[in-house]
């Protein structure tokens, strides 16, 4: 059985290992250009792969730059005459 794959335009892609981004569909080609390249290319559609998925568990979870951290909601959190710890 083969997987459905839709693509949308400037998604990464993989075209027989090198890093891409697809561009759009034309006249059943799928049109990419490769990273570091500056002309488009036209390959079959089925040639084209999804990079892997970027693992959740490889990358610490941060907290955005404006968002509270933990110690800091504490300490709000305390009545003014207790030091935070």
């Amino acid at each position: 059985m083969s997987s459905v794959v839709v693509l949308s335009p400037d998604q990464p892609v993989l075209h027989r290992g090198r890093r891409a981004t697809f561009l759009h569909m034309s006249r059943g080609e799928a049109i990419i250009r490769y990273w570091g390249g500056s002309h488009a290319v036209s390959v079959p559609p089925q040639a084209l792969s999804l990079p892997p998925a970027k693992s959740a568990a490889s990358r610490p979870h941060l907290a955005a730059h404006d968002e509270p951290i933990a110690r800091e909601l504490a300490a709000r959190d305390l009545p003014p005459d207790q030091p935070a710890a």
